[in-house]
């Protein structure tokens, strides 16, 4: 028997999650259907609770529980587009069912993303913003980390823009004017099209897990005919880059039209529309990149000092496997004078194995976390 339980059931282009869940209802005397009822109910809730499972972690899902009834678990309907039933039986005071659910995760997403757990769990990171930008009427690229025959690099539409919509979401902005003390460009950095290595370079220099690095270019498409408006057209490039190990996180291409009397303004309006849609994609795209890591495991970097021979690296790599939580793997990339960098493969994020084993007491080794990024840890090892 199948049930339709979602207005929004058979929505093109939805993403669906099949989930088969076992549900239990209690009853009363011969009120089977009071039990059948509860039963169904509850394998609903377990179906959903499953879906959100793929999109956070359990450590998210335990200390925001009763948000997350509340919201989600309690408002099955929502997001249950059908089911049916495989299986049936009814016990002493017990019904219980097997159910094979549709879930969209479209509108878990949504409702997670408007809750703040997706960008909680992603940690908050740093942005800082490095995206050149020319509109029209101007002869040069315009960007903050340098400026062209002494004129002001002030904040760009274009920047302003995915500031504006980035910070909507929660995200944390670098304030490159506040940091402009310790933020030193090099010559060679002083141009509108940086490589991913100096991006990084400065990114690094605020303390910036993310950079967004680009260009926008605005220009004049003409006049309209038969009027006297005139139309233009923003062109916007970028890629978002992870400044600890070098990932691209998204990367693409937007453009956008307007039409204004003034070309100029025309200019800053395309600039701001396709900025607008850009900033939606890569938003999405650095979610999205995090929430692959759940349920599976991250390689996080760990660089380790004070070993002095691969036989204390062979003993503490041991230490690792067996007492700390969430190692599965652990792989040596290079080993020179007393420091040694190896890849850890774990369930978790490189925080909380950072915070385990720095308050961990270990037989073999005194342990200390010097410094800790999204990807990479630095610690110091004293053998007992």
């Amino acid at each position: 028997m199948l049930f339709f339980l979602a207005l929004n059931a058979g929505v093109s282009g939805q993403e669906i999650q099949t989930i088969t869940t076992k549900g239990e209802g209690w009853f009363e005397g011969s009120d089977t259907l009071i039990g059948k009822d509860r039963a169904i109910k509850d394998a609903l809730v377990k179906a959903v609770e499953q879906a959100v499972g793929t999109m956070v972690s359990s450590e998210t899902r335990v200390q925001n529980f009763q948000l997350l009834n509340d919201e989600i678990f309690t408002k099955t309907e929502g997001y249950v587009q059908n089911y049916k039933i495989l299986n049936e039986n009814q016990g002493r005071n017990v019904y219980e069912v097997t159910i094979q659910a549709s879930v969209a995760t479209g509108p878990i997403k949504e409702k997670l993303d408007a809750l703040g757990l997706l960008l909680r769990q992603v940690g908050k990171p740093r942005i800082m913003i490095l995206v050149a930008e020319q509109n029209i009427g101007k002869q040069h690229y315009h960007y903050w980390w340098a400026y062209h025959r002494g004129e002001q690099a002030d904040l760009t539409i274009t920047e302003n823009t995915i500031m504006d919509r980035f910070r909507e979401k929660g995200f944390d902005i670098v304030d490159h004017q506040a940091q402009s003390k310790n933020i030193k460009v090099a010559p060679a950095y002083r141009i509108a099209e940086l490589n991913d290595r100096a991006a990084i370079t400065l990114g690094k220099q605020a303390d910036a897990e993310v950079v967004i690095v680009g260009k926008a270019l605005a220009k004049s498409i003409g006049p309209v005919a038969g009027t006297a408006m005139k139309s233009a057209q923003a062109n916007i490039s970028l890629r978002v880059i992870q400044t600890d190990n070098g990932v691209v996180l998204s990367s693409g291409s937007e453009h956008a039209a307007a039409v204004h009397i003034d070309e100029v303004t025309g200019g800053v309006e395309a600039l701001k529309k396709a900025s607008a849609k850009i900033s939606d994609k890569i938003m999405d795209d650095i979610i999205k990149n995090f929430q692959k890591r759940v349920g599976s495991t991250t390689l996080v970097q760990v660089i380790v000092n004070g070993l002095s021979g691969p036989e204390e690296l062979r003993k503490f790599k041991s230490m690792l496997q067996g007492q700390v939580r969430g190692v599965e793997g652990i792989y040596e990339r290079s080993f020179t004078g007393n420091i040694a960098k190896i890849e850890v493969d774990l369930k978790g994020s490189a925080q909380s194995f950072s915070d385990e084993i720095g308050r961990k007491k270990f037989k073999e080794f005194a342990v200390k976390v010097l410094s800790t990024t999204w990807n990479t840890i630095e610690i110091s090892v004293t053998p007992k």
